[in-house]
C-alpha cells in the first residue's frame, strides 16, 4: 500500500477535517501494521476522527457520499487507496495530483470494494489551527521589522536587493537538507524528483567520497548563504559595506572551482542531478554577475570590518556544526523512537506479557460501566485520593466513548473506611449510592467533578445526598480482597482477570482495546 498519503489528505481537506500531517505521519509509523489500512484507521481514530473502513458492492456505490477512499485495482497492480469524487454521474480519482475522469464502467472494472469514509467530528480544530498559525507569528515579526530597519537606512537600492540571494540561498539549502531538518513537501518532493535522472536526496546524501563525511556541498551552502545574510546585516550596522562586498567578490570567485566540482559530481560520479543544488549554484552565478556588472571592482578593506567579519563566520561555522550534529542525533531519536512505539504497541508482544502472570479471580463490583453483559471485563482498583487513577478514569472515559457497547468496566474503589474521616467516607458512600441510585452517566459526572476540583467541601454539597453506612460491607469486602491478594496500592488494571503489564504505560491500554474485543481470551 501507498505510504504517501495525500489521497487522505486530500479526502480530509474535502471533508473540511483539520489534521496535523507531521503528527498524522508520526503515529502511523509507530504503528505496527504500517502502512496497512488498518494502520490508517486506527491513527486516524487515535487523532478523534470518525471513520471506518467497509466493504461496499460496487452495486450499491450510489448509496455512498460524494467523497471517499477507495482500493483500486489499477493497471492490473495490487490495490492501491484513491481519493473519488463524484460529480452528477461522473466520477473523479486523483491520481499524481492529476484529477483523472472515469467512466462508470471502467470504475466497476478496478473497483475493489474496500471503502474507507470519515465523518467530521466534535474536535477541537479551531485550535489547532491557531497552533498552526502561532508558528509563523514570530517570523513573520522578525521580517516586518527587518523591512523596516532596511527602510530606513539610507543605502543605494542594489545593496538592499543583494539580500535576496542569501534569503533564497538559505531557502534552497534547507531544502537540500529536508531529511535532516524534517521538512516535509510535496512540491519540493516534486522538485527534486522531475525526471528519473533528477534525486536531491540521492546526492546529498552521498559520500562516495571520503571528504564528504567531514563536510559536504549542502553544508557549505548553508554555512556560505547564512554568513552572508549576517555580514551583510553587521556590515549595514558598522557602516562598512565596501569591505563586505569586497571579500564577497573574492569569495564568490573562490566558489567558481567548488561549482565545477560539484556538477562534475552530479554528473560524472553520482549520475544524477540534484535541482535544488543546480538552483544554488544558479543563485551563486547571478550574485557575481549582480556584484561584477552593478558595482565596481573595487578591494579595499578595513582591519576591523576584517576581524570582526571574521569572527561571525567562525560563530557560523561553530552553530552549523552543533546544529547538525544535534539535527542528525533528533532524526536517530526520532527513527527508534518509532521503532520502539511499533514494538510497544504490538498486541501479539502485549498479549504475551499480559499472560506473563496467573488470571487473578478478582472480584465481582456492582459498579459497571458500558456493556455489562461484555465478555470483555477491564477492572480498574482505584481510589479518588489517588493522585494517579485521575490518568486511569481518563483513559477508561475514552476508551468507553468509543466501545461503550463492546466492553464492561468494573471499578473497585478501595479504602479502608476504618482509617477515612467523616467527609472521605461520606464521599466513597455517595459514589456508590449514585451508581446505584442514578445509574452510570450521574456517576461518572460525579466521579469527573471530583477529578476537576478536588475540593471535598465544594464537592459533597452537590453530591453527598442521602448516602448512608449500607454499602459499607462492600467496600470492607474489596478492601480485604485487595489486602489477601497484596495490592496495595492503586490503580490496578486488569484485563479479563489479568493484571496489565507494569511495563507498559497505561495509555497504551486505548491501543489494544479494539484487538482485545475481538480477541475474546
Amino acid at each position: 500500500m501507498k505510504e504517501n498519503f495525500n489521497y487522505l489528505f486530500q479526502y480530509l481537506e474535502k471533508e473540511s477535517i483539520s489534521i496535523d500531517k507531521s503528527e498524522f505521519s508520526f503515529q502511523i509509523q509507530s504503528h505496527p501494521n504500517y502502512p496497512t489500512l488498518l494502520s490508517i484507521v486506527d491513527t486516524l481514530s487515535f487523532f478523534n476522527i470518525t471513520n471506518g473502513a467497509i466493504h461496499v458492492d460496487f452495486l450499491d456505490i450510489e448509496c455512498l457520499s460524494g467523497r471517499f477512499v477507495a482500493l483500486l485495482n489499477e493497471d492490473q497492480k495490487l490495490p492501491e487507496p484513491y481519493f473519488l469524487e463524484r460529480n452528477g454521474d461522473d466520477y473523479f480519482y486523483l491520481k499524481e495530483k492529476k484529477a483523472i475522469k472515469i467512466s462508470k464502467l471502467e470504475l466497476e472494472r478496478i473497483w475493489n470494494g474496500i471503502v474507507l469514509l470519515v465523518e467530521k467530528s466534535e474536535t477541537d480544530t479551531e485550535v489547532n489551527q491557531i497552533k498552526k498559525s502561532s508558528f509563523w507569528v514570530l517570523p513573520f515579526l522578525c521580517s516586518v521589522l527587518f523591512f523596516l530597519y532596511l527602510s530606513q537606512l539610507r543605502i543605494n537600492w542594489e545593496t538592499k536587493l543583494f539580500f535576496a540571494f542569501p534569503v533564497i540561498g538559505i531557502i534552497f539549502s534547507i531544502g537540500a537538507l529536508k531529511d535532516l531538518f524534517g521538512t516535509k513537501s510535496e512540491l519540493l518532493n516534486s522538485f527534486c524528483n522531475m525526471k528519473p535522472t533528477t534525486s536531491c536526496s540521492t546526492v546529498v546524501a552521498s559520500n562516495k567520497w571520503k571528504i564528504f563525511e567531514i563536510i559536504n556541498f549542502s553544508d557549505l551552502s548553508m554555512i556560505f548563504f547564512t554568513s552572508q545574510f549576517l555580514l551583510l546585516f553587521l556590515s549595514l550596522l558598522l557602516g562598512d559595506t565596501i569591505t563586505y562586498f569586497a571579500i564577497q567578490k573574492i569569495l564568490l570567485l573562490a566558489a567558481i572551482p567548488i561549482l565545477l566540482l560539484s556538477l562534475y559530481y552530479q554528473k560524472v560520479v553520482e549520475k544524477k542531478w540534484c535541482p535544488i543544488c543546480l538552483a544554488i549554484t544558479t543563485v551563486i552565478l547571478l550574485e557575481i554577475i549582480y556584484l561584477f556588472l552593478l558595482g565596481s571592482v573595487t578591494f579595499i578593506f578595513y582591519t576591523t570590518s576584517l576581524i570582526i567579519f571574521a569572527l561571525v563566520t567562525l560563530l557560523v561555522i561553530t552553530a552549523w556544526s552543533s546544529l547538525k550534529k544535534n539535527l542528525y542525533n533528533q532524526k536517530e531519536l526520532k527513527e527508534y523512537q518509532l521503532k520502539s512505539i511499533r514494538f510497544e504497541r504490538n498486541y501479539e508482544i502485549f498479549k504475551n506479557s499480559l499472560f506473563s502472570k496467573e488470571k487473578n479471580d478478582v472480584i465481582e463490583s456492582p459498579i459497571i460501566l458500558g456493556n455489562k453483559y461484555s465478555k470483555t471485563i477491564i477492572t480498574i482498583i482505584s481510589n479518588p485520593f489517588c493522585g494517579h487513577c485521575e490518568g486511569v478514569h481518563e483513559i477508561i472515559d475514552a476508551i468507553l466513548e468509543k466501545y461503550h457497547e463492546e466492553v464492561q468496566v468494573q471499578i473497585i474503589l478501595k479504602t479502608n473506611l476504618d482509617k477515612e474521616n467523616e467527609d472521605a467516607k461520606k464521599m466513597f458512600r455517595s459514589l456508590i449510592n449514585i451508581y446505584m441510585q442514578d445509574g452510570e452517566s450521574r456517576f461518572t459526572k460525579a466521579l469527573n467533578k471530583w477529578f476537576e476540583s478536588k475540593n471535598l467541601e465544594e464537592w459533597l454539597s452537590l453530591f453527598s445526598g442521602s448516602a448512608t453506612s449500607e454499602f459499607d460491607t462492600i467496600f470492607r469486602s474489596q478492601n480485604r480482597w485487595c489486602e489477601d491478594n497484596d495490592f496495595s496500592f492503586t490503580p490496578v488494571i486488569f484485563i479479563n482477570g489479568y493484571e496489565y503489564p507494569q511495563s507498559y504505560d497505561r495509555k497504551n491500554l486505548t491501543f489494544f482495546v479494539k484487538d482485545i474485543i475481538e480477541d475474546e481470551f
